[in-house]
Formats: structure tokens, C-alpha cells, sequence
């Protein structure tokens, strides 16, 4: 009966460490994968949305006060978390 407790837990070590090796091989060929399509320039990630078309009078609106942000969303059609990427980024 321990002889095959010991035959068991010795085949799960061994799988084990081709399972782990099979792994590492994988990482290294999706780092190896990446980095060739760095050198291309490839963007990875969602595409970038563009700046809603009147923008920048909105902006100008709320750095005035003459609206709230809340309403400039609104009026723009974006989210919330959209509308503070962009604050931040201009």
C-alpha cells in the first residue's frame, strides 16, 4: 500500500515538472512574440476614441463655470470615467 502512495505522489511530481517546464516554454514564446511586434511598432490595447467634436468648448464652458461637469457629459455623450481621462489628458 506505500509503495503505492509513493508510486503515485513520484508520478505527480513528475507531471508536475513537464506541466511547469510546458509552461515556461509557452511564456517564453509569447515574451519572444511580443517583442518582435514591439519592434513593428504594433499597439497593443483598445483603439484610442476620438475627442468628441466640440470638445474644446466644453472644456472652456467648465473651466469657466458656466457649466458643471455633469452637464458637459451630458451634452457630450460620454461617461464619466471617459470624460476625467480626457480632462486629464488636456
Amino acid at each position: 500500500m506505500w509503495v503505492m502512495d509513493m508510486i503515485n505522489f513520484i508520478l505527480i511530481e513528475v507531471l508536475g515538472a513537464i506541466a511547469e517546464n510546458e509552461r515556461n516554454k509557452i511564456r517564453t514564446r509569447q515574451r519572444e512574440g511580443i517583442e518582435a511586434a514591439k519592434k513593428k511598432n504594433v499597439r497593443f490595447g483598445r483603439p484610442s476614441k476620438p475627442l468628441p467634436e466640440n470638445w474644446q468648448q466644453m472644456m472652456a464652458e467648465v473651466r469657466c463655470g458656466k457649466k458643471k461637469p455633469v452637464e458637459a457629459m451630458r451634452e457630450l455623450g460620454i461617461s464619466r470615467s471617459h470624460y476625467y481621462r480626457l480632462y486629464s489628458k488636456k
